[in-house]
């Protein structure tokens, strides 16, 4: 069992800790991801996720920042965070409905603009290193003449300089949204960074294979920024949010041998390709 080999002990420790009104934590249950790593637990009615440092994180997750993020985002829009420490981060849980499929394009862009809108983290998202660290992390086997083709190709050219800079969530889809009464909330902010909104914009709509242009239109029309403009922006984004959707694909692929990366990996490959 996961929870045994995280060291449960450390964990009921912090749980009395930080949460000392309430009784020992009972009932933990492993989280589903394509990460891994959490669990949640209840304590009486309260319920909480607790995820551990993994051992061999990848490039750019951070619990630290993680924590750090949540403790700067207003209430409505993520969970909210208990403690840090040890190698455990536990947050709440967010009670409600995590639908399949992602909300109204209204919806969604307005959840995606309030957070777009809120201080800035204070620190960057840099795909970049991201790229050069799942190439050198990847089966051998793996790599192609093309794939590092492309990633020279992108060194030289350098990342596009942001639009609009603003606080990213990076891994926005439908299992990371929970429905509640007063609206949707997300989870799980791993990725979370500053960077271009127009990043944002093309992350959400190749993950989630929704029409890129619906997206693109819905939100220059709330952030009052020219639209041709935009969809420039993320134009010139799509293709390094495919190559890091790739590359994180064939990494976790290395990892694991879960021939589930292995698929999604040889999709972005493709579309890639014929983007290309």
């Amino acid at each position: 069992m996961l929870y045994n080999k995280l060291n449960n002990s450390t964990l009921q420790r912090l749980i009395e800790k930080y949460l000392p009104a309430a009784q020992a934590a009972g009932c933990f249950s492993h989280l589903q991801g394509l990460s891994g790593g959490s669990l949640h637990f209840n304590l009486g009615r309260e319920e909480y996720v607790a995820r551990h440092q993994l051992a061999a994180p990848m490039p750019g997750v951070s619990l630290s920042r993680q924590h750090r993020a949540l403790r700067r985002l207003p209430p409505g829009i993520g969970p909210r965070p208990v403690c840090l420490a040890e190698g455990w981060l536990i947050v709440e849980w967010l009670n409600g409905e995590v639908k399949s499929e992602l909300p109204s394009l209204q919806t969604l862009t307005s959840l995606l603009y309030d957070l777009h809108r809120q201080h800035c983290f204070g620190w960057r998202i840099s795909l970049l290193p991201l790229l050069e660290h799942y190439w050198q992390n990847t089966a051998s086997e793996r790599r192609s003449l093309l794939w590092l083709r492309l990633l020279k190709k992108m060194k030289r050219q350098g990342e596009p300089k942001p639009l609009r800079l603003a606080p990213l969530h990076m891994d926005v889809h439908a299992g990371n949204l929970v429905n509640q009464s007063d609206g949707i909330k997300l989870i799980d902010w791993e990725y979370a960074g500053d960077g271009d909104v127009a990043l944002e914009l093309a992350a959400v709509a190749l993950a989630n294979n929704i029409v890129c242009e619906r997206l693109v239109h819905a939100y220059a029309k709330l952030s009052h920024i020219p639209l041709q403009v935009l969809v420039q922006q993320v134009a010139r984004w799509q293709p390094w949010v495919i190559m890091l959707m790739a590359s994180w694909y064939e990494c976790r692929w290395s990892q694991t041998q879960d021939k589930t990366f292995l698929t999604l990996a040889d999709e972005a490959w493709s579309l890639l390709w014929n983007k290309n």
